[in-house]
């Protein structure tokens, strides 16, 4: 799997979660799932720009 690959395969995921956790905002789960989400997508932005950096 090429690194464009699993970058998508994992912002899809983390959206998902943004999308399930938005859907369910009035329980009390949602607002973490959307946190997770988050969390994820800023995880994948910085592991795509060590990636690029370091050249690896």
């Amino acid at each position: 799997m090429t690194l464009l690959q699993s970058t998508m395969l994992m912002l899809t995921i983390s959206c998902a979660l943004m999308l399930v956790g938005f859907s369910a905002r009035e329980s009390r789960w949602g607002p973490a799932l959307m946190m997770l989400g988050i969390v994820g997508a800023l995880l994948l932005i910085a592991y795509n720009i060590y990636e690029v950096l370091h050249g690896g």
